[in-house]
């Protein structure tokens, strides 16, 4: 087959022999790549010191016609992110996102949008100054993405405002209003965290940095969003265990 050109993050990266390595890249156009990259740990290989997480650039790459893992054969840098990933708590976070946008990347239909919202969120990685806000404003955006988490606008039943106590239907992926009934599946969610979940759905992630959550707030929108996420990808995602240990609210 001839070679395929695109974009790529790579998002993770491993050692498979003593000169080759697997390396997954999040795409704008196949969603998640994954690729064997022959010789690549050789002194004179093109591709070594290229292929870090978090290296952003063009790739070239064989398709594979028998199974998901293809042949790279090249690999151009545009950026890279060393001083997003520079802590813990960052590198912690940024490995959690990697993880979360390739349990969904299989299809050209959703992998735009998660391939910019990484790389969005890359690009400003430095500057993540509170790295809870980013998570929460990070898994919103991701599952709206999904489908899973629609906008606040108005009730999804009757169109009526959004005002006071309001219910979320996951098994419906929507938001009710009090006055409309509500299965037995169905959350309520206070007005404070109504407001903040609108906040930050509707704003910047610099602006989502000076957000002032309380406690309580912050305890109910986790809750939604870990119940979402996991209902989504179908599994429990070993990155996030690291994450809820080294960063906290």
């Amino acid at each position: 087959m001839p070679p395929y050109k695109t974009r790529g993050i790579v998002v993770r990266s491993r050692d498979f022999t003593e000169t080759s390595r697997l390396v997954n890249f999040l795409t704008p156009d196949g969603g998640l790549v994954k690729t064997l990259a022959k010789g690549a740990l050789r002194p004179a290989s093109p591709l070594r010191g290229k292929l870090e997480p978090w290296n952003y650039g063009h790739l070239v790459y064989y398709p594979s016609r028998s199974s998901d893992l293809h042949v790279l054969a090249q690999f151009d840098l545009i950026e890279h992110y060393p001083r997003a990933v520079e802590t813990l708590e960052r590198s912690a976070l940024f490995h959690y996102l990697a993880e979360l946008v390739s349990a969904a990347a299989f299809g050209p239909e959703l992998s735009g949008g998660l391939f910019q919202l990484l790389l969005h969120t890359l690009r400003r990685g430095e500057r993540l100054r509170a790295l809870p806000q980013a998570r929460i404003w990070f898994e919103i955006r991701y599952l709206y993405l999904l489908g899973v988490l629609p906008p606040l606008a108005a009730c999804a039943r009757c169109s009526g405002p959004m005002e006071g106590a309001v219910r979320f239907s996951p098994a419906e992926s929507r938001w009710l209003c009090r006055k409309c009934p509500a299965g037995g599946d169905s959350v309520a969610v206070e007005p404070g965290v109504i407001a903040a979940v609108r906040y930050i759905q509707d704003n910047r992630l610099d602006q989502v940095m000076n957000l002032k959550l309380s406690p309580r707030q912050f305890r109910v929108i986790r809750g939604l969003l870990r119940y979402l996420v996991d209902s989504t990808v179908g599994k429990k995602l070993k990155s996030r265990r690291f994450l809820d240990q080294v960063v906290r609210p």
